[in-house]
């Protein structure tokens, strides 16, 4: 069902404000936790087998990325 565009006119800027209160760091954490979870899913039949990779992929990949974010932060700081 689509929206009326009277309606779409007066939710965007309302969305688009509250996606600028909230830091792009909190959006990428559910396609952390999805790319983990896929990664697991695709490798393992087991539940338990699943859920133990993917905590390890959360683990790798927030690490990884997350040193990334703070060598940038970082560069950022010294320019």
């Amino acid at each position: 069902m689509m929206m009326p565009t009277h309606l779409a006119l007066i939710a965007a800027p309302l969305v688009a404000h509250a996606l600028d209160r909230v830091p792009g760091v909190l959006l990428g954490l559910p396609l952390l936790v999805a790319a983990s979870v896929v990664f697991a899913a695709t490798r393992h039949e087991d539940p338990a087998t699943i859920r133990r990779v993917t905590l390890q992929w959360l683990g790798w990949l927030g690490g990884v990325l997350g040193a990334v974010l703070v060598g940038v932060m970082i560069l950022a700081w010294l320019a």
